[in-house]
């Protein structure tokens, strides 16, 4: 009875997680480059971030305790991993990498920032993450069904 459960509270914790993900990458930062100063570009990104990090938090908690479940009722296999190592990857991120990579671009001072090139880099690695985080998705699907 805990398994469809677990399943449940799994597939919706990612999708509402990498769909953020996707709309970030998709919508938000082009959205924020096409910002005409800085300060509105940084305002903008603030504000989704602040909002979509703590749904993200909430979800990567969510995918890997149901994860972990799963694990122990269905075994380990090459998909598993990759999503572990996803997972690993975005908690690092979510729960304190991020604040200081966000540290090292933003803590200069304001007229030493090109935020153009900033924001170009940070949706750069946001594409990366997306095209593992589909990567995982589909090993997920595939591992499940074969």
């Amino acid at each position: 009875m805990l398994y469809p459960i677990a399943l449940t509270i799994h597939i919706i914790s990612i999708i509402i997680w990498i769909g953020g993900v996707a709309f970030v990458t998709m919508v938000t930062f082009p959205m924020i480059q096409r910002g005409t100063s800085s300060l509105e570009q940084v305002m903008m990104f603030q504000g989704t971030e602040h909002r979509f990090g703590k749904i993200a938090k909430t979800m990567v908690i969510l995918a890997g305790l149901s994860g972990l479940y799963l694990i122990n009722v269905k075994g380990m296999s090459l998909g598993v991993w990759i999503m572990m190592v996803l997972w690993a990857v975005y908690a690092s991120l979510l729960f304190g990498l991020e604040k200081k990579i966000f540290k090292s671009l933003f803590g200069k001072p304001s007229d030493q920032i090109d935020t153009k090139k900033i924001f170009a880099i940070l949706q750069g690695f946001h594409w990366i993450v997306l095209t593992l985080s589909f990567l995982a998705v589909a090993a997920g699907i595939w591992v499940a069904h074969y």
